[in-house]
C-alpha cells in the first residue's frame, strides 16, 4: 500500500513537471491548453468515482456538471502557476533550454498511464484501509454494539464530496456488509437523518438500502416508508427514491406491504408538482396500485 502509494506520487510529480519544463523552455502561454486537457484526462482517468458512467446522468444532473466546472478552475490555476514558476525560474537565471513543447508535454502525459499502472482506483485497498480504522477504534476490553459498530463504519461514507454518485456509495455500502448486520446499518443511517446530521452521501446511502427488495424484505420494519419520512425532501432526492422503489416494487410484489401508502405518496406529488419528483413518484403510485394484494393486505 504504502509503496503505491509513494509510487502514485512520483507520477503526480512527472504531470506538474511538465508545465514546469515547458514554463522554463520559454514555451508560449497557448501552450498551457494542452497542459490543462492533460491535467483533466488525469482526474477522470484517476478518479473514475467522481464521474457518472452514463449519459443520462450527464443530461440531467447539474451535480456533475458543478463539479467538473470547480475542478476545471483548480486544475488551469494550477496549470497557469507552474507554467508562471517555470517562466519566473528562466528568467531571473537567464535560461531558456531549447527542448520545445513537445518534451514537457510528453513528460507530463507520460504519468497518467504509469500511475494507473501502479494505482486502480477501482480496486484499491483506501476504503479497506478507512474501515479497518473504524473497526480498531474501538477501545480495549470493549465490545462495541452492533449499532456503535455501523455508526463507525459510516465515518468514510459520511466524509464523501456531495459529487459521489450511486456507484460510489453503493461500493461503499459493499464494503461494509461483512462487518454490521443490515438492520443496524439501517438504523444508523435513519438516526443520522432524525438529527440533522447526514450527508449527501448518507441520504444515498439510505436510499439504496431501503430499497432494495431482499433487505427490505429482510429487515425488520418499515424500511422504505421510514427512509422517505427521513430523507430531505428534495426533487432530486425523491426522485431517486421513487424509481428505485418503483422497480423493487416491480421485482418483489410483497415490498408493498413495507411500502409508503399511495396517499402520502400523492401528497407529495402535489407538493412537488413540475419538478423532477413529479413523474418518478407518479410512477410509483402505479406501481403500488399495479402490486397492492386484491384483498388489501400484504
Amino acid at each position: 500500500m504504502q509503496n503505491r502509494m509513494r509510487l502514485l506520487m512520483v507520477a503526480t510529480a512527472f504531470l506538474y513537471f511538465g508545465p514546469l519544463l515547458a514554463g522554463l523552455g520559454g514555451a508560449g502561454w497557448a501552450a498551457t491548453a494542452g497542459f490543462f486537457a492533460l491535467f483533466m484526462l488525469w482526474l477522470f482517468i484517476l478518479r473514475p468515482h467522481q464521474w457518472p458512467h452514463n449519459v443520462h446522468d450527464w443530461l440531467t444532473r447539474y451535480e456533475p456538471w458543478a463539479a467538473l466546472g470547480t475542478n476545471a478552475c483548480v486544475q488551469l490555476l494550477l496549470v497557469l502557476l507552474l507554467f508562471g514558476i517555470g517562466r519566473g525560474i528562466g528568467g531571473a537565471l537567464h535560461l531558456r533550454p531549447d527542448y520545445g513543447v513537445a518534451l514537457p508535454l510528453m513528460v507530463s502525459f507520460l504519468a497518467i498511464p504509469f500511475a494507473r499502472l501502479v494505482w486502480d482506483p477501482w480496486t484499491s485497498p483506501h476504503l479497506n484501509d478507512y474501515l479497518d480504522e473504524a473497526l480498531h477504534k474501538q477501545p480495549p476490553g470493549e465490545d462495541a454494539d452492533p449499532l456503535t459498530l455501523a455508526r463507525r463504519l459510516l465515518v468514510p461514507l459520511s466524509a464523501l464530496p456531495d459529487c459521489a454518485d450511486e456507484a460510489e456509495v453503493a461500493q461503499h455500502l459493499l464494503a461494509m456488509a461483512p462487518h454490521t448486520d443490515p438492520a443496524s446499518l439501517r438504523r444508523a443511517l435513519l438516526q443520522r437523518h432524525a438529527r440533522g446530521e447526514a450527508s449527501h452521501a448518507e441520504s444515498l446511502a439510505l436510499i439504496l438500502h431501503a430499497t432494495d427488495p431482499a433487505l427490505i424484505l429482510s429487515v425488520p420494519g418499515d424500511g422504505p416508508n421510514l427512509a422517505l419520512v427521513a430523507l430531505p425532501q428534495t426533487p432530486v432526492l425523491l426522485a431517486r427514491f421513487a424509481r428505485r422503489l418503483t422497480a423493487a416494487l416491480q421485482a418483489e410484489p410483497e415490498v408493498w406491504g413495507k411500502s409508503p401508502s399511495v396517499d402520502h405518496l400523492a401528497d407529495l406529488v402535489g407538493h412537488f408538482d413540475n419538478t423532477a419528483a413529479e413523474a418518478p413518484l407518479r410512477d410509483l403510485i402505479e406501481a403500488m396500485n399495479a402490486a397492492q394484494p386484491e384483498d388489501g393486505l400484504a
